[in-house]
């Protein structure tokens, strides 16, 4: 719906006039930035919410400090009813609604614009009443941050200051709709007015990493998304093997992807993904050196080849096909031990699912090519603009010469400008209007002849032509991506490309890679059957990978029955029925480590009902319970459903983190003899409960000390960042496996220089409900070291460590 022609005025969001019912409401589709919309606010408030009727849909909010000018009222009554300009506008507001949760309200008596830290929506007085006529989901473009860092920033802000401010991208507005388009980070203040990101731009992701007092174990504290319903789980992988570990949050309605940046945490988005998923794993399954994702939904496995530099492909098309998915959880294992990360479902229709690696191997792919800059032309009409997608206007025939001018819609001169346009993320042409014909041309430069594949999303037709050739044409708009396949020669080739309009404005993303990339497939093949898993009514939460009977072979725990121990016998996945373990099972999450460091991986099972356990593994695949005798842990952790691993104090054992609903969670240190205290109180967890559904340990800023991620339920999911120690007790040493396929399944050993292992962890191709699989972390005292990593299947590599009292990273491939 678009606004009249008289009232496409530069203030898009905040207009300056009482608009009559008359006038249809629309979203604001110019870009503003944050210093505009403070700007054209007469009034800004902070207000808590002190009422919620949800059947009537009415928030009765109370002013908490004036930010900007004086509001009269201090009730401010809103009316959400059921309006808006797409179904659900409206519960989304009232779904949030609760009190005691602020927001900031910003008017200038005739329309008004209210934040609510998850979206925005506008309203316009209605008496006493302030009735919502729309949400204004293209203002998370202005803001798109924290709503407790909205007072600071008001108050810099009308101190003459300038300020950073996270908000979403322009470009894809599906994406911002929907709350999954990439953050930035933009100065903002009263003198800033116009949006320009390329000049305004500070940096990737959302909040500042900031200071966290209260909490003695922790130095910093970093909010991460809000997963709302349903947090399944968290993995941490250096997923563009930069040496830092990125976060990855999982929920039945989302999927987060963070990239560590350092002092922030950006969002990258997988392309296609509209929903969430049950569970995420991670391997190098075409041995190119970088981690794949694979992820389980209801739908079917979804599998995210990474392409390098934050991109992903989705190769899902790759897999076999089921005839029905109920998929709960998903793992890889090497189970062959051919060298290849294999694939294991847990699907509700039909049991445990295992697919084989079988991609071929391919020749070492030629460089990249090298692409110039983008220059961009526009806008072109034909007399019918239906008509503009077959026309051939001069472009399509003439050389380009940068700077070059032609006639364009009405006559009108339009000229080659260059565009700086940054590939796999997505641009709109605003500037250029509806109904036309856009053109872009860039050179690529190829060392060889080569045929390359790349992906382009536009929202109108889309023709490509390489070289002067036609290489792709698509009459229908489409939401995915084009897959185009560019031959290029060796040397410098030229790529034009036609995107044609209707209503909505032109744009484009273009990405190396595509999903018809690569040899052909199916990758995988489905071999459930010749291994033993027939089809069978067993439903499982969780499959934890891990060689627990020591064999070099890996085996499967699946959380069904009471706990399913699968042994891998070559060939063949076994139910071992004396295994010894027994648990219950229901969106819990098994957590493995050699906590007393016999070298072999034992479990502790968090159980809601807070009787959870501990078993030590024999070493052939047998446990023990032995929770009775483990100190504190045997005294029971009420809505205990996460847990996770990790040297915290650096002492050369594994404590503990156990993650609960509707409590706090605890902190257990192991005291290296079995037994385990409750340390919850001294590192400052008592003070806050978090609702954590997952938890991960890892050394997120590379200082030796453990940070802890959790994933919480209808919470901001948040990172806390362990404070370092002064002297640590030993020195942390981080073994960076990236690059190594088939490891899912084998393990990691240290020596000292007689040879006697001193430190052993399991490489898990699955592990419960977060994880770190890719850098195990032992905690070592200063001296001479071999760390030897063996895959499934015997294959062993090593590497000298020379540790001193500084943290390391040490790769092994």
């Amino acid at each position: 719906m678009h606004l009249p022609r008289r009232l496409l005025v530069p203030v898009a969001a905040l207009v300056a006039v009482a608009l009559t019912p008359r006038v249809a409401p629309a979203y604001a589709e110019a870009v503003m930035s944050f210093g505009s919309v403070v700007n054209q606010s007469t009034n800004v408030v902070l207000m808590t919410v002190t009422r919620v009727d949800k059947t009537q849909n009415l928030i009765i909010y109370e002013k908490v400090a004036d930010l900007k000018g004086k509001h009269p009222q201090q009730t401010i009554k809103h009316n959400i009813g059921r309006g808006g300009l797409r179904p659900g506008e409206w519960q989304e507001i009232m779904n949030w609604a609760e009190v005691g949760k602020q927001a900031v309200f910003f008017h200038n008596g005739g329309a008004s614009e209210t934040y609510i830290g998850v979206t925005w929506y506008q309203a316009y007085p209605q008496g006493e009443w302030w009735g919502m006529s729309h949400g204004e989901p293209y203002l998370l473009r202005s803001y798109a941050g924290r709503i407790d860092r909205l007072q600071g920033i008001m108050a810099d802000m009308m101190a003459g200051k300038e300020v950073v401010v996270p908000c979403m991208v322009d470009g894809d507005k599906e994406a911002i709709h929907k709350k999954t388009a990439r953050v930035q980070r933009l100065k903002a203040s009263l003198k800033l007015n116009d949006y320009n990101p390329k000049r305004d731009f500070v940096g990737w992701g959302g909040e500042d990493i900031r200071a966290l007092n209260g909490m003695p174990g922790f130095s910093k504290y970093a909010g991460l998304t809000k997963l709302d319903a349903e947090a399944q789980a968290v993995s941490v992988v250096d997923f563009d093997n930069d040496g830092k570990q990125d976060v990855l949050l999982l929920a039945a309605g989302k999927v987060g992807l963070y990239q560590n940046g350092g002092d922030s945490y950006a969002e990258t988005p997988l392309p296609g993904l509209t929903g969430g998923a049950r569970s995420a794993v991670w391997a190098d399954h075409n041995g190119d050196g970088i981690p794949d994702l694979l992820l389980a939904t209801a739908d079917g496995p979804r599998l995210y080849t990474n392409l390098g530099k934050g991109q992903f492909r989705d190769d899902s098309s790759r897999l076999p096909k089921e005839s029905g998915y109920d998929l709960t959880a998903a793992a890889w294992g090497d189970f062959d031990g051919d060298g290849k990360a294999d694939i294991l479902l847990g699907n509700g229709y039909h049991g445990l699912r295992l697919y084989r690696n079988t991609r071929p191997e391919v020749a070492k792919a030629p460089p990249p090519p090298k692409l110039g800059d983008w220059h961009v032309i526009g806008m072109f009409r034909a007399a019918n603009p239906a008509d503009n997608v077959k026309t051939a206007f001069p472009v399509e025939t003439e050389a380009f010469a940068a700077g070059k001018t032609y006639k364009g819609k009405r006559d009108m001169p339009v000229t080659w400008a260059k565009k700086q346009l940054k590939d796999g993320e997505a641009h709109q042409f605003a500037e250029l209007g509806a109904n036309q014909a856009t053109y872009l041309f860039r050179e690529v430069e190829a060392a060889a002849a080569a045929e390359v594949a790349v992906s382009i999303t536009s929202p109108g037709t889309l023709t490509v032509w390489v070289n002067g050739e036609k290489a792709y044409h698509a009459e229908q708009a489409k939401a995915d991506p084009h897959a185009v396949s560019l031959k290029l020669r060796p040397g410098k080739n030229v790529l034009l490309v036609k995107v044609c309009v209707a209503e909505q404005v032109a744009g484009i993303t273009f990405a190396l890679g595509s999903g018809a990339s690569g040899p052909p497939g199916p990758w995988f093949a489905d071999v459930s059957s010749a291994w033993g898993l027939s089809e069978t009514e067993h439903r499982g939460d969780t499959l934890t990978v891990a060689d627990f009977d020591g064999d070099g072979r890996p085996d499967v725990l699946y959380g069904a029955g009471t706990g399913m121990l699968f042994r891998n016998t070559g060939g063949k996945l076994e139910r071992k029925a004396d295994s010894g373990v027994s648990y219950r099972p229901g969106r819990i999450g098994p957590a493995l480590a050699d906590f007393d460091g016999d070298g072999h991986p034992d479990l502790f099972i968090p159980q809601a009902d807070g009787r959870c356990k501990l078993y030590r593994n024999a070493g052939t695949g047998t446990f023990a319970e032995v929770t009775a005798q483990a100190g504190d842990l045997a005294k029971g952790i009420p809505g205990a459903v996460t847990a996770a691993w990790g040297d915290f104090d650096n002492d050369g054992h594994p404590d503990l983190l156990v993650g609960c609903l509707r409590g706090v969670n605890r902190y257990f240190k192991n005291n290296g003899n079995g037994t385990f205290t409750d340390r919850s109180v001294e590192v400052g967890l008592t003070t806050r409960v978090f609702n954590t559904q997952a938890a991960a340990f890892a050394d997120l800023n590379g200082d030796g000390q453990l940070d802890l991620i959790l994933a919480n339920e209808g919470l901001e999911s948040a990172i806390l960042f362990g404070a370092r120690q002064d002297a640590m007790p030993r020195t942390p040493v981080v073994v960076a496996l990236n690059g190594s396929p088939g490891l899912s399944g084998g393990r990691v050993v240290v020596k000292d220089m007689n040879g006697k292992a001193v430190a052993t962890s399991c490489v898990c191709g699955g592990d419960g409900r977060g994880g770190n699989a890719l850098a195990p972390r032992f905690a070592l005292a200063p001296g001479s070291y071999r760390v030897e990593v063996t895959a499934p299947g015997g294959r062993t590599a090593g590497a000298a460590l020379d540790v001193q009292t500084s943290p390391i990273t040490v790769r092994v491939q």
